[in-house]
């Protein structure tokens, strides 16, 4: 084993040790949002595309969040190697399957799953390694197309990534079409200009596209937008929005018709509503409404399926799965 290696191992270490005696305190109480932005990037130039089977649209007076309402439970996790549920993906290839991983623990893994919680089996990443996995997320590639997961190494309880942060893209198949590994992975390195930042929340922009880290702390949220595209050395990040939403994010998804973004804390859903031609950032100059926020112990992990219904797991072994469906109108 390598010096570099084995340090790498040693690291990882103390980070898990040390973040599960802190991750108590994490869940604090959340207020009210408001809302300040950074600079306006161009406006895309694209349109929204509608790849959803869902046919809403909403009246200029009618709050996104209007749409949602009723907390279901659609069953439990039935295996036992997730155990820190702390990002989830729903397939944009495959109906009925969930992808999620663990957080600072375990190898570098995907766990598929149905809906009711039936074990699909997990998954390896080649060529990754999981230091603190804190999201992932459905989407297409840096051209528009395709259909990928993308999974952060983002986590930085310790500042000692020294403003460095990794996002593994694989593509989005059926684990029926897996033998116990994904084909092949896409290593995409970030790097932030400013300083290291802990943050535990990702989504994709399907529009542009691009990719979008949401960082964690109490008093506020900043926004980073990077590219897609792989580069020989690391990825610019540029800081878009800072967000005051009154608690901490842990989770993040933007639907895969890019129509509406959600952002969820321990106890709260703060949701936007985006009109086509619109960019994140002017999207995120609204101050967000507030959306059904499942009862979870740790709840971490969020994401929209393709009908614009969303879903939630918490941390811990046999997770309830839980879903709050969107209803559907003409106005």
């Amino acid at each position: 084993m390598r010096r570099s290696t084995l340090a790498l191992i040693l690291i990882a270490a103390a980070v898990v040790v040390i973040s599960i005696a802190l991750r108590a305190g994490d869940s604090a109480g959340e207020a009210a949002p408001t809302t300040s932005l950074a600079p306006d990037p161009p406006v895309p130039t694209t349109s929204i595309p509608r790849t959803t089977t869902s046919t809403t649209t909403l009246s200029s007076d009618t709050a996104v969040c209007d749409l949602y309402s009723g907390i279901i439970t659609t069953g439990t996790v039935a295996t036992t190697e997730l155990v820190e549920a702390s990002g989830l993906a729903a397939s944009r290839t495959t109906p009925d399957i969930l992808w999620s991983h663990n957080d600072s623990r375990g190898r570098a893994m995907l766990h598929a799953f149905t809906e009711s919680g039936e074990d699909l089996g997990g998954y390896e990443i080649p060529d990754a390694f999981a230091l603190d996995w804190e999201d992932m997320a459905a989407g297409p590639g840096p051209g528009g197309g395709g259909a990928y997961l993308y999974v952060g190494d983002i986590g930085d309880n310790f500042n000692i990534r020294g403003g460095l942060v990794t996002i593994y893209r694989v593509l989005d198949a059926d684990p029926a079409d897996l033998d116990g590994t994904f084909g092949e992975s896409t290593p995409l390195i970030y790097r932030y200009p400013d300083a290291s930042h802990n943050a535990e929340a990702l989504f994709i922009d399907p529009v542009e596209p691009a990719l979008y880290l949401v960082t964690k702390a109490l008093d506020e949220a900043l926004v980073f937008k990077g590219s897609l595209s792989p580069s020989d050395g690391p990825i610019d990040l540029t800081l878009v929005a800072t967000l005051f939403l009154g608690g901490e994010v842990s989770g993040a998804d933007m639907s895969a018709d890019g129509t509406t973004l959600a952002l969820r804390g321990y106890r709260s859903v703060w949701m936007w509503r985006r009109e086509v031609g619109i960019s994140v950032t002017e999207m995120l100059a609204d101050t967000p409404c507030i959306s059904p926020s499942p009862d979870e112990h740790q709840g971490e992990a969020i994401t929209f399926d393709m009908d614009l219904a969303y879903w939630t797991v918490s941390e811990g072994a046999h997770s309830e799965i839980q879903v709050v469906e969107r209803q559907t109108t003409n106005d």
